[in-house]
């Protein structure tokens, strides 16, 4: 269900300058795998379900939307729904599913990077483990033992579907290989729907590789 976000009206539903959310920089996602080659870290992707419904409204909007299809039996004639929370389709919702998750992060005292402010880490018993998130996609990495810890932490805050170990990532598919010390970065799905598109053939494909020895250069 989604609400009409092109009938808001700035000022009384909604600010122009608040319906934008931050996602994790591009150079923040390729320095955390490096670590994780670096450090021989775990890393887990962990993904918030119905993010948008989230969020709160910040500056006391009120908005109401009609009886959704197929409801109308449940409610009296002439009604109108008023909105407690963010749902999918307001200009709004991202920004405040974003501001719900730095709350919980500061509840479960990471702190915020002022690089990035999609990036979140805690030193837990003199080890360093860290949060990026993507909109609702979100990685852990770290000492195995603490992932698991975090991953459970935050599913208390949220309802969450555990995707486990990294393997894909932003559109990615992720090759971690552990002997020999690199990460494989390579989008087939996209590589195949040129090839359909454009009736390129078999061509050589390229990758990102992240290894130790890269990260020294």
């Amino acid at each position: 269900m989604n609400a009409r976000g092109f009938e808001q009206i700035d000022g009384l539903h909604y600010n122009e300058d608040n319906k934008a959310a931050p996602v994790v920089n591009d150079v923040t996602i390729r320095i955390v795998l490096i670590l994780i080659v670096l450090a021989a870290w775990w890393a887990e992707l962990l993904d918030v379900k119905g993010a948008f419904l989230n969020g709160r409204f910040q500056h006391g909007e009120k908005l109401y939307m009609h009886v959704p299809k197929g409801f109308e039996k449940f409610y009296p004639p002439n009604v109108l729904l008023l909105l407690l929370r963010t749902i999918y389709g307001l200009k709004q919702a991202a920004i405040q599913y974003w501001r719900e998750m730095v709350r919980a992060f500061k509840y479960m005292k990471y702190s915020r990077s002022k690089a990035d402010p999609c990036l979140y880490f805690n030193w837990i018993d003199a080890r360093l483990i860290i949060w990026i998130t993507w909109v609702d996609d979100c990685l852990i990495a770290g000492k195995k033992d603490q992932v698991t810890k975090a991953k459970e932490k935050m599913m208390t805050l949220f309802e969450c579907d555990e995707i486990g170990e990294m393997k894909e990532y932003v559109g990615c598919k992720v090759e971690h290989n552990r002997e020999e010390r690199y990460i494989r970065l390579t989008q087939p799905v996209m590589i195949q729907s040129f090839q359909d598109k454009f009736d390129l053939g078999n061509g050589e494909k390229s990758c990102l590789l992240y290894t130790s020895d890269a990260a020294d250069e």
